[in-house]
């Protein structure tokens, strides 16, 4: 999945994306991991930051329905 970060500043070839709270933080983040890379090794990127969990699983459900449709497409985060 070709995806261009929240911030406009990075475009990532990523292989999984998962929602994540950080520990002592109100924001809800999407990370992605790079292809060729593990979950636990430098592969992981920001794609985008949310102020609430039902706002970042939205992002989540737009990124899967736009993958569904253009599965080569670039997706830009919103």
């Amino acid at each position: 999945m070709l995806i261009r970060t929240q911030s406009g500043e990075a475009l990532a070839q990523i292989t999984y994306a998962y929602l994540s709270e950080m520990m002592g933080e109100s924001d809800y983040y999407i990370f992605g991991i790079c292809s060729g890379h593990g979950v636990f090794s430098r592969g992981k990127i920001t794609l985008g930051i949310y102020k609430s969990k039902e706002k970042a699983q939205k992002e989540l459900d737009d990124m899967t329905e736009f993958f569904e449709k253009n599965p080569i497409g670039l997706y830009r985060m919103k």
